[in-house]
């Protein structure tokens, strides 16, 4: 027996209590939100079948058949138990941002905050790119730039001294090279990495053999010892002091003016080297005999002004304005392996002026570089202090075309930079030799507070 369709109060108790509202079913294509705003009580098949004619977003309806309905019971599938489909899945993440820019904008905020999260994330991504992009190609550029200078730095013009400062400071690319080489290991891109490891090759190469340990452990000739004092009486009797507990067999003081001549430091090397000197600011004490000794004015300025007081006159040299007289002193020592030719030099301290960098200093150094050319000693010496970096390109005047060997490059540890004395960053104190063999040269410690130059202690032999 076919039971006939639910008419009346009848039918619609029933239909309301097991027939399932279609709008409640997100399956069947209608949103959860609509079925939230239906109000009144539910409706029976032919209230559910006119809905179903009217919204064509479910699937599989159409217009409905009066004479099927009025023979046929109506058939309600069954809730779908399968996964949803992805375009039903509720974003949640999505929802939860867009409640939290619509608080935003209700706070007043000016911002456009209708922008979806996903497109956010995209331009953050695009972004990190980009600065990635920019970092890794001003990386590459600095180390480019590095490179070019390490190797064609002799090129660049010295223009009112300006590739002389450059030079000065050769050593110490090192310290940006490093830096750009952990910035391109951070950034990690092939373009910055091959460019920092390449300049860090190349510092490698002219730089790096210098702090590889040199010298020679045979026993010394001769031992010199050397340092700027600068006028100052406690620096000059503590630098006599070590140069006595070094042993040290000739003893060269620069910038030993008026100042310190009641320091007990003259005194005191007097007594203990029989043969010593000071003329125009240097003191020379020596345990071999000394002649022929001849001051150098290398400074025409200063060349009116200087006078001579000799050596025995307060054991100290001065200039008549209680200067330190710019130039340089030579004297001949005689040892049992034959004449040294000595020459003391204290040449102008390089300055930035209107003239450029170290304008007084580079004609100084001029004429002290004809001075060594015209001299045939078998063995010369050239001790004090430079001030002239062994990077800067008026240093290769004396070692390429007077023959002479820095000692500290031919048998020091490092670089042996010289000054300051608290933080030393240039070597500018030097002992450069011809006819000598240089076995060890060492910077020795600061001796006395207020100290400008650190002493330099070489050992040579014939």
């Amino acid at each position: 027996m076919v039971a006939g369709p639910l008419t009346g109060a009848e039918g619609d108790e029933q239909m309301g209590e097991s027939t399932p509202d279609l709008r409640l079913w997100p399956e069947f294509g209608i949103p959860a939100q609509r079925a939230e705003q239906t109000t009144g009580p539910a409706k029976g098949i032919e209230g559910a079948a006119a809905d179903a004619d009217q919204d064509p977003q479910i699937p599989g309806t159409g217009p409905a058949d009066p004479a099927r309905t009025a023979t046929e019971p109506a058939v309600i599938p069954p809730p779908r138990t399968s996964a949803p489909r992805e375009q039903d899945t509720v974003d949640t993440d999505g929802l939860i941002a867009g409640i939290g820019a619509a608080g935003a904008g209700g706070a007043g905020s000016g911002d456009d905050e209708s922008v979806a999260p996903g497109p956010r994330r995209a331009r953050g991504r695009r972004y990190r790119s980009s600065m990635r992009a920019q970092t890794s190609t001003a990386i590459a550029v600095l180390a480019a730039f590095a490179i070019i200078f390490l190797v064609l730095h002799r090129f660049v013009p010295d223009a009112k001294g300006v590739g002389s400062l450059l030079e000065t400071w050769l050593p110490w690319i090192g310290v940006p090279v490093g830096v750009l080489l952990v910035a391109a290991c951070i950034v990690h891109t092939r373009r910055a990495l091959v460019a920092t490891l390449v300049a860090a090759a190349v510092w490698t190469v002219l730089y790096g053999p210098a702090l590889l340990p040199r010298g020679s452990s045979a026993p010394a000739q001769l031992r010199v010892f050397s340092e700027d004092v600068n006028g100052n009486s406690h620096e000059a009797t503590a630098s006599g002091a070590m140069a006595l507990a070094q042993h040290a067999d000739v003893v060269a003081l620069e910038d030993m003016y008026s100042a310190v001549s009641a320091s007990s430091a003259v005194t005191a090397l007097n007594n203990a080297y029989a043969n010593h000197v000071t003329e125009y600011g240097f003191g020379l004490w020596s345990r071999y005999r000394i002649s022929e000794v001849t001051p150098i004015t290398l400074s025409a300025q200063q060349a009116g002004q200087s006078q001579s007081l000799g050596s025995d006159d307060a054991d100290l040299a001065a200039s008549s304005s209680a200067a330190p007289v710019i130039g340089a002193l030579e004297a001949s020592l005689v040892t049992p392996h034959g004449t040294l030719v000595v020459y003391l030099v204290h040449l102008p301290q390089p300055v930035l002026g209107s003239q450029g960098f170290a304008k007084a200093r580079d004609q100084a150094f001029s004429q002290f570089v004809g001075i060594i050319r015209r001299n045939p000693a078998q063995h010369l010496a050239v001790i004090g202090d430079i001030n002239v970096a062994a990077t800067d390109r008026q240093f290769s005047q004396l070692t390429r075309a007077d023959g002479l060997t820095s000692a500290q490059q031919a048998a020091g540890d490092g670089y042996g930079f010289t000054w300051p004395a608290e933080f030393p960053i240039v070597r500018l104190d030097d002992v450069l030799t011809r006819g000598m063999q240089p076995l060890r040269s060492a910077v020795l410690p600061s001796i006395a507070s207020g100290q400008t130059h650190l002493p330099i202690q070489v050992d040579l032999n014939y």
